[in-house]
């Protein structure tokens, strides 16, 4: 995960004082609760990023010798692969 505990809080708690500060948005549930449900979603997010990163890791690993031979470019490579397994995932980068 790129992004630290602490950091996930911060942006979560920095979410929920953006809407209560919105005349149009009126909680139904204690901000406090709503800041670990946001935090649990960014957590969550991450987490799948992670699993495609590693996934794309092990394709990569099982493809080295032609890249090599081929002299292809890996970031690029990556990129796609990564775009390709969370659009298979419906998963948004």
């Amino acid at each position: 995960m790129r992004l630290s505990p602490r950091k996930i809080e911060y942006l979560a708690a920095k979410l929920v004082r953006i809407m209560r500060d919105r005349r149009d948005v009126e909680f139904r549930i204690p901000e406090e609760e709503l800041e670990r449900i946001i935090a649990w979603e960014i957590t969550d997010e991450l987490q799948v990023e992670d699993e495609i990163d590693a996934e794309v890791n092990e394709l990569l690993e099982g493809y080295e010798q032609q890249i090599l031979h081929q002299d292809l470019d890996q970031t690029v490579l990556r990129r796609k692969l990564k775009a390709e397994l969370a659009r298979k995932r419906g998963y948004t980068l």
